[in-house]
């Protein structure tokens, strides 16, 4: 009897798990959609914006900036999300993994919130929300690969996530090297200091793979939450 009476609870929490994990899953999944619709559709707005010398934080200027804004809100809330999704993966890297994609999700949040300053103003300093948004997106930018790296890492380990493992582990390398290029590209504003070489190109290609792997994350995690529903209906 004691045990009949505990199977309800158990069941319980797993199905408020699998539902919490397709939820934050899902989540995730929309915030990195509409982060990228949104750069698509400013790309075509505006124009006049060089792509391969011009960040993507400069769109907010232009008379669809609200666009970035949003963009950059909903992805911020769907990492938070994806964070949230994964807290059932354990292990101290998994911990520090989760946290690190907390991080770079608020860091998106704080740079949606308060917008970069307009292009060309290097030599002099920065407004006070220029500041906030260039230290979050730097800190955000350092936080994803690393967590991405920890993660994936647990990844390989557990069969719930064997057929992303893989994907995962590539795009969170990807993540790493395209985090240099981009530091590489900056180079001649701490230098000289002068502006940037193909600024607009290596953000596009770092954001590219921070989203390949947001939204391959969150495409496993509600797979495995999928997984978890079938185990337990197979085993009723």
């Amino acid at each position: 009897m004691e045990l009949r009476s505990l199977t309800p609870v158990l069941d319980g929490r797993k199905v408020v798990g699998m539902a919490d994990g397709r939820m934050a899953g899902r989540v995730a999944i929309a915030g990195v959609t509409a982060f990228a619709l949104a750069v698509v559709v400013l790309h075509v707005l505006q124009p006049a914006l060089d792509p391969l010398e011009v960040a993507v934080s400069y769109y907010v200027h232009g008379s669809f900036g609200w666009l970035l804004t949003a963009g950059l809100l909903a992805l911020g809330i769907g990492s938070l999300g994806l964070a949230y999704g994964l807290r059932g993966v354990g292990g101290r890297r998994a911990s520090a993994g989760r946290w690190l994609i907390g991080v770079w999700g608020a860091g998106v949040l704080l740079g949606g919130m308060f917008r970069a300053d307009p292009p060309g103003h290097w030599n002099e300093p920065p407004s006070l929300a220029g500041m906030i948004h260039g230290n979050a997106a730097m800190v955000a930018f350092l936080a994803l690969p690393l967590g991405a790296l920890f993660l994936s890492t647990i990844f390989r380990k557990d069969v719930r996530w064997r057929q992303e493992a893989k994907v995962l582990l590539g795009l969170a390398v990807a993540s790493g090297i395209s985090l240099i290029l981009f530091f590489a590209s900056l180079a001649p504003v701490f230098v000289r200091p002068g502006p940037p070489i193909l600024l607009g190109l290596s953000e596009r290609v770092l954001l590219a793979v921070y989203a390949g792997w947001l939204a391959a994350a969150s495409v496993g995690l509600i797979r495995k939450s999928e997984r978890i529903g079938q185990g337990s209906e197979d085993a009723a």
